[in-house]
């Protein structure tokens, strides 16, 4: 795996864990909050099934 693709990795796994912790300070009730972290998960399992 290329230094750009770890890179990559990280700040996806970064915007998921920043999006989680947001969402549960809004108790779970943000609906935008929740599908931007379900786009942030998808975002990164794509990316990291295309390194394959």
């Amino acid at each position: 795996m290329h230094c750009d693709d770890k890179r990559t990795l990280y700040v996806l796994k970064e915007e998921i864990e920043r999006t989680w912790k947001e969402l549960k300070n809004s108790d779970f009730e943000d609906r935008d909050l929740l599908n931007d972290l379900n786009e942030a998960i998808l975002d990164y399992f794509e990316y990291k099934k295309s390194l394959n």
